[in-house]
């Protein structure tokens, strides 16, 4: 396809996003959390582990720059573990604050089978952000792409990639239309 004139970097990917005939799935690994080891010999628990101020501060700036990309988000859902709750706050503040679900699926102890069947229920018109973990991530746009869970996606910590699928979620049946590394997703310009 001949590159189109006028168009800036970042405008293609809005452009595929606005489509409203599609479900599309924005999945997003969480941003920089504490260290494991280090917070739980402090006492902490994995499952309360928060992100750091910089992993706050690079997840803010990529989410500034998704908001150009996503417009608006009909379901912002985050694992029940607080480094990616607070990932999906940071987001939700940038896109004008969609409600925020949280889905046990999305923990990372869960297969990616339990998440595609979650993503079922969504119609096709809606656009889903989904905050979680590796592995489950990597294996989920494999499930969702290739039809079956194998890793598809390293996605690093802020990674995001975008599936679209012609009606509702469903294995096999998702286009990977773009993946960006956190700095990547930073760097895009901002309108």
């Amino acid at each position: 396809m001949p590159p189109e004139r006028g168009l800036r970097p970042g405008d293609k990917l809005a452009a595929i996003v606005a489509e409203e005939c599609f479900m599309k799935l924005l999945l997003v690994r969480h941003a920089i959390a504490e260290e494991a080891e280090a917070f739980i010999a402090a006492g902490g628990t994995d499952a309360r582990r928060p992100l750091t101020e910089v992993g706050r501060k690079k997840m803010r700036k990529g989410a500034n720059r998704l908001r150009a990309q996503l417009g608006r988000i009909d379901v912002l859902a985050h694992s029940p573990l607080l480094r990616a709750r607070e990932t999906a706050e940071i987001i939700a503040r940038a896109c004008g604050d969609p409600p925020l679900v949280e889905c046990s699926s999305l923990d990372y102890r869960y297969p990616p089978e339990a998440v595609a069947d979650w993503l079922a229920q969504y119609p096709a018109n809606y656009l889903v952000v989904a905050v979680g973990h590796e592995p489950q991530l990597g294996l989920l746009a494999g499930l969702l792409v290739a039809g079956e869970p194998r890793s598809l996606v390293a996605f690093r910590k802020g990674g995001v990639a975008m599936i679209e699928f012609p009606e509702r979620a469903e294995a096999g049946m998702g286009v990977l239309h773009w993946a960006l590394t956190a700095g990547q997703l930073r760097s895009l310009k901002q309108d």
